[in-house]
C-alpha cells in the first residue's frame, strides 16, 4: 500500500515536472522573442487532452458565430453605426466559438437593466434563454446592454452564457472599458470597448492570465506565463505606433505639398500695423524649424526595427510625431487664408469663412445646450430654488443668442463691403468668441449647481467640463485658433463636458448606494440567475 502510494506520487510529480517545463520552455521562448503570441501549441508538445495540438491565441475574428444587434434607444431610431459595429467585432479574437448580441435602449435613472435585458430576450429574442435551463442565459452568448438616459449618463450591462461567465470582478472591469467612450456619447466605440474587454476574459486560457506565474527556474531565474501579455504588449505597441506614424506622414505630406504656397503666402503678410500678421510671420519662422524637425523624425522612426517598434518609447514617439504633424497642418492653412484676406485674393470670401465657422458652429450648438438645462429633472433630488435659478440663465444665454448672431453678419456684411480692416474684423471676432466663453462658463456654473449635491461633486463636474474644453480642436484655417492664447470653449465640447461630470458624479453615487454594480433580476425576472451584472456610467 505505501509503495503504490509512494508510486503514484512519484508518477504525479514526473508528470508535473513535465508540464511545468513545457511551461518553462514556452515563457522562455515567449521572452527572448522565439515565438509570437499566436504561435501553435504543438511547436513545444502542447496538446489538449484528445492530442490535439492547441494555438495559444486564436486568428483575429476568429470564433465569432453570430451578431445581433437591437438597436432601440433615441425614440427607435438607434445610436449605434452598424456597419463599424460588424466591422470591429468581426477584428475581435473570442477565446471560444461566442454569439455576440447587442440591446440598446432608451432607460431612466431608475431602472434595473438586468431585468429590462431579461424582458427584452423573453418578448425578442427568446434564443437568449437556455433552451435546457430557462433560469440561465444561452450557452455560447455574449450579450452587451446600453440604456441611454435623456439628461446624461446611463447603464452599461453585460450578460454571459454559463460557458462564457467571467466573475464579478472582471465583468465590472468589462463593463468601465467602455466608460470613457460612453461619457463621450461615442455609443458604437464604447460598445466596442466593452466586447474587446470580454472577448479577453471570456474563457480566458491559463497561460493568457495575467496574474500566473510559474516558478520554474531556468539558470536560477524564475520565467512566468505571463509573457504572453508581454507579447500580446508588444503587438499592440507595434499597431499604435504604425499608425500613428501613418497619421503624421499623411499630414506631412499635406504640409510638404503645401510648404511652396505656405512661404509665399507668409511673404505677402502685412509687415507693420498688423498684430495677427505679425503673430502669424512669427509663427512661420518656427514653422520651417518645426517641420524640418519632424521630417527628420519620420525618418528616424521609418528606420526603426520590428524590435524597437514593440516598445512603448518609440510608440509614443510615433504619437506625438502624430499630433505635431496635424498641428503643423492647421497652421499652413491659416497663414494661406491670412494671406488670402490681407491681399483680398480671389479667394478671400472662402477665407473669410473658415474665421466665422467655428463661431457659426458654436452659436448653433447653444439652442440644444438650453435645451438640456430646461429639460433638467429637479424633482428627484432638487428644489424649486435649483430650478429657478436654471430657468433664469437659460432665459439669459437665449436672449444674448440674436445679438451674436446680428454682430457676426455685421461684420461680415462690412468685410463684403471693405469698409473694415481685416484685424478690425478678426479682433471682433475674437470679442465675440471670448463672450460666448464666458457665457458658457456662468452657465456651466448654474448647470452644476443645480446638478450638484456637494462641494465634490461640483468640483469634479468643473473638472470634466475644464477637461473637454482644453481638448478643443484648432479648426482647419482658423487664424484665431492659431494666435489667440486663449482657449475658447465650443457648444460642441460643453456638451461633451457637461455629460462626462454627470456621468462621472452619477457613477460615484450609485458606486456609494451599490457598491458599484447591480446584479439580480428583480422586479420582473423571476427565479432566472443568469451569469451577469450591470453598472452607471
Amino acid at each position: 500500500m505505501h509503495s503504490t502510494t509512494t508510486h503514484g506520487r512519484a508518477r504525479r510529480g514526473t508528470l508535473l515536472r513535465g508540464r511545468l517545463g513545457r511551461a518553462a520552455a514556452l515563457a522562455a521562448a515567449l521572452l527572448i522573442g522565439g515565438l509570437s503570441a499566436a504561435a501553435p501549441a504543438t511547436a513545444l508538445g502542447f496538446v489538449d487532452s484528445a492530442g490535439v495540438g492547441s494555438a495559444a491565441v486564436a486568428p483575429a475574428g476568429k470564433n465569432l458565430t453570430g451578431i445581433v444587434i437591437d438597436d432601440t434607444a433615441d425614440g427607435g431610431l438607434g445610436v449605434l453605426n452598424e456597419a463599424k459595429i460588424r466591422a470591429g467585432l468581426e477584428e475581435i479574437n473570442f477565446n471560444e466559438p461566442t454569439k455576440v448580441a447587442i440591446y440598446t435602449r432608451d432607460g431612466l435613472y431608475e431602472d434595473n437593466i438586468n431585468t429590462k435585458t431579461l424582458l427584452r430576450a423573453r418578448q425578442k429574442h427568446p434564443d437568449w434563454i437556455s433552451s435546457s435551463d430557462s433560469d440561465k442565459w444561452a450557452d455560447g452568448l455574449f450579450i452587451i446592454t446600453l440604456s441611454v438616459e435623456r439628461r446624461g449618463g446611463g447603464q452599461i450591462g453585460t450578460y454571459f452564457g454559463e460557458d462564457r461567465k467571467v466573475g464579478t470582478g472582471n465583468e465590472k472591469a468589462i463593463q468601465d472599458a467602455g466608460k470613457t467612450n460612453f461619457r463621450a456619447a461615442d455609443w458604437t466605440a464604447g460598445v466596442l470597448d466593452v466586447a474587446q474587454a470580454a472577448a479577453r476574459k471570456m474563457n480566458q486560457p491559463w497561460y493568457l492570465s495575467p496574474g500566473l506565474w510559474w516558478p520554474v527556474g531556468i539558470g536560477g531565474g524564475v520565467v512566468g506565463i505571463g509573457a504572453v501579455v508581454v507579447s500580446a504588449s508588444r503587438s499592440n505597441n507595434r499597431d499604435r505606433m504604425a499608425a500613428g506614424l501613418a497619421s503624421g506622414k499623411n499630414s506631412l505630406t499635406r504640409v510638404t505639398m503645401d510648404l511652396d504656397n505656405t512661404e509665399l503666402s507668409a511673404r505677402a503678410l502685412p509687415k507693420t500695423g498688423s498684430k495677427h500678421a505679425a503673430d502669424l510671420e512669427a509663427r512661420f519662422t518656427s514653422f520651417m524649424q518645426r517641420y524640418r524637425g519632424l521630417l527628420t523624425e519620420q525618418q528616424e522612426l521609418e528606420a526603426t526595427d520590428k524590435k524597437q517598434r514593440s516598445t512603448s518609447a518609440v510608440r509614443d514617439r510615433a504619437e506625438l510625431f502624430a499630433v505635431q504633424a496635424q498641428d503643423l497642418d492647421t497652421v499652413d492653412d491659416a497663414i494661406a487664408a491670412a494671406a488670402a484676406l490681407y491681399a483680398r485674393t480671389a479667394g478671400w470670401r472662402d477665407a473669410w469663412r473658415l474665421q466665422i465657422a467655428p463661431l457659426e458652429e458654436d452659436l448653433a450648438g447653444i439652442p440644444g445646450i438650453i435645451q438640456t438645462g430646461q429639460s433638467m429633472s429637479f424633482g428627484f433630488w432638487g428644489s424649486a430654488e435649483r430650478e429657478g435659478t436654471m430657468s433664469a440663465a437659460s432665459a439669459a444665454l437665449d436672449a444674448w443668442l440674436p445679438t451674436a448672431r446680428q454682430e457676426l453678419q455685421d461684420v461680415s456684411a462690412q468685410m463684403e463691403a471693405g469698409s473694415i480692416e481685416v484685424d478690425a474684423a478678426l479682433d471682433r471676432l475674437v470679442a465675440l468668441r471670448a463672450e460666448l466663453t464666458q457665457r458658457l462658463r456662468d452657465y456651466s456654473s448654474a448647470q452644476i449647481d443645480a446638478f450638484a449635491k456637494t462641494e465634490r461633486e461640483r468640483e469634479e463636474m468643473h473638472e470634466q467640463m475644464d477637461a473637454a474644453q482644453s481638448s478643443s480642436r484648432r479648426r482647419s484655417g482658423s487664424i484665431l485658433d492659431i494666435t489667440s492664447p486663449t482657449i475658447f470653449w465650443s457648444s460642441v465640447n460643453y456638451s461633451t463636458g457637461y455629460q462626462s461630470g454627470v456621468s462621472s458624479v452619477e457613477s460615484s453615487r450609485s458606486s456609494a448606494s451599490s457598491g458599484g454594480s447591480t446584479t439580480g433580476y428583480s422586479g420582473g425576472g423571476g427565479s432566472f440567475s443568469g451569469s451577469g451584472s450591470s453598472s452607471r456610467f
